[in-house]
């Protein structure tokens, strides 16, 4: 289930979505996904990047806008469906670098690989 303690959000979709539907692999599909990327410090050529997934369910009933920051990895997906399934975010209780939360699938044919600093989640 959605037992998170560091991810921002988690707590209202605790409360407004079904138990049943408590799982990341039952948002595999992504109807909308922008990433940007911005300079934080031009003199050490250092920057931050974010990637925003609208995810939902296989009957559209929840939307959830997941917000990566800082994200280092790869993601490849079959743009044919833009779904993913096997979802997972792994959180890390006691991380000693920026990397809090690792995301991937499960499924072998599916090269999806992020790891980020934060994650915010926002139910629509």
């Amino acid at each position: 289930m959605f037992e998170y303690r560091r991810i921002d959000g988690i707590e209202k979709l605790r409360e407004k979505i079904t138990p049943e539907l408590q799982f990341w692999h039952c948002f595999g599909t992504i109807l909308e996904l922008q990433y940007c990327a911005r300079a934080i410090d031009e003199y050490y050529c250092d920057y931050t990047n974010q990637l925003v997934m609208l995810l939902t369910d296989a009957q559209q009933h929840y939307k959830i806008e997941l917000t990566l920051y800082n994200i280092k990895g790869n993601m490849n997906f079959d743009m044919a469906n833009g779904l993913f399934s096997g979802f997972v975010i792994e959180e890390y209780a006691n991380s000693g670098s920026d990397n809090h939360f690792h995301l991937y699938s499960d499924e072998q044919d599916i090269d999806f690989s992020l790891y980020c600093e934060k994650i915010r989640a926002v139910l629509l």
